[in-house]
């Protein structure tokens, strides 16, 4: 009997999800291709079937830094879901996700403002017939937004909106919750308070432990994220191998510019210069620097995070003119992205209006 094309397409976005739940992105990407070119011919180029393998695509691609490509698909999943009907259904279910997906690879390429827009309209169509555990993903990527966006307050509110639902659903020591807990850690990390970050960094690592193997990468990522709240702490001695396994890691998985390895890269850099050793920082730093311009394009906040920096060891040398330039290249890219308090900003702010040193590391 001849095999449905529909079921074949069906089939390998089955397997596209395997891979995507393992991180083998480049082979979620091809299987996703792969499914689309059938169901385009044999569903038509406006199914919702289309629309959900477009997400899919899109969102490995996005973790390969591939974002030109895969906002496309993300625009063209929404768009075709757009058309439909929102009613309480699957359709609606598929119109919030391919929303999820637009929005988090707006976040990515740092276009806040365009982001939280198109999360905000999934809210409100989610709002009057998803129940509370199933607005968990949109309280999250706002919260997870906001944080990038130096809205610390607006993302702490949406994070203990998450941390309520699902530990009510599931009870606190549940795996689930260990993305909350890591969460919660970048963001006391953002707001300085550092104890407190370490405590749910530490929290979020022991359960995805208890959960996966040591090689998994959420515990890799867990590790690594820990890392930079120790840096910050001082304690280079342990954060530095962790840093470097991360670093190696991510590297063998994904390649030399994933963001995991550019953020790293940066992290580490932080802990050679906190160590005395400025010079590796700085190789290390324009590694990340180069990195990221690749990746993200020039105009990335996380580019001005790494300039940031950079323009404090070149403070920090006495080389006034370098540093002075790369904290106003870091001020222009921020400005019309991050809330006016965001630290960095205001750092790079401090250091264009005076004669005072860039103000630490980010």
């Amino acid at each position: 009997m001849t095999p449905d094309p529909v079921d074949e397409a069906v089939a390998l976005h089955d397997r596209a999800l395997s891979a995507w739940d393992e991180c083998h992105y480049p082979l979620a990407a091809d299987l996703c291709r792969r499914a689309l070119e059938i169901l385009e011919a044999h569903a038509g180029a406006g199914s919702p079937d289309v629309a959900n393998v477009l997400t899919l695509l899109g969102s490995a691609e996005d973790e390969l830094g591939a974002h030109g490509p895969a906002e496309a698909h993300h625009r063209r999943a929404a768009a075709i879901m757009g058309a439909l009907p929102a009613q309480p259904d699957v359709l609606l279910r598929l119109r919030v996700q391919a929303a999820l997906g637009l929005g988090g690879n707006l976040r990515r390429q740092g276009r806040y403002l365009e982001a939280e827009q198109v999360y905000r309209v999934a809210c409100d169509d989610a709002a009057a017939s998803y129940s509370a555990l199933e607005m968990v993903p949109l309280h999250n990527e706002l919260g997870v937004l906001y944080k990038f966006a130096g809205r610390l307050d607006d993302a702490r509110a949406r994070y203990a909106t998450v941390r309520a639902v699902l530990e009510d659903a599931y009870g606190p020591e549940h795996p689930v919750l260990a993305a909350v807990w890591h969460n919660l850690a970048g963001l006391a990390h953002s707001r300085g308070d550092l104890a407190e970050g370490e405590a749910y960094a530490r929290r979020s690592l022991a359960l995805h432990r208890a959960a996966f193997p040591p090689g998994h990468p959420a515990v890799v990522a867990d590790e690594a994220h820990l890392a930079a709240l120790l840096q910050a702490r001082g304690n280079h001695a342990e954060a530095e191998p962790l840093l470097r396994r991360a670093i190696g890691y991510f590297t063998d998985l994904h390649g030399p510019d994933h963001v995991d390895v550019l953020t790293n890269l940066h992290n580490l850099a932080a802990v050679l210069a906190d160590a005395g050793d400025p010079a590796g920082a700085e190789e290390l730093y324009r590694r990340a620097l180069d990195g990221k311009r690749r990746t993200f394009g020039p105009d990335h906040p996380e580019v001005a995070l790494t300039l940031h920096n950079l323009a404090a060891l070149a403070a920090g040398r006495g080389e006034r003119a370098p540093a002075r330039a790369m904290a106003a290249e870091a001020h222009r890219i921020l400005t019309p992205r991050v809330a006016a308090d965001h630290p960095v900003l205001v750092s790079a702010a401090g250091f264009l209006a005076g004669p005072a040193e860039v103000q630490g590391r980010s």
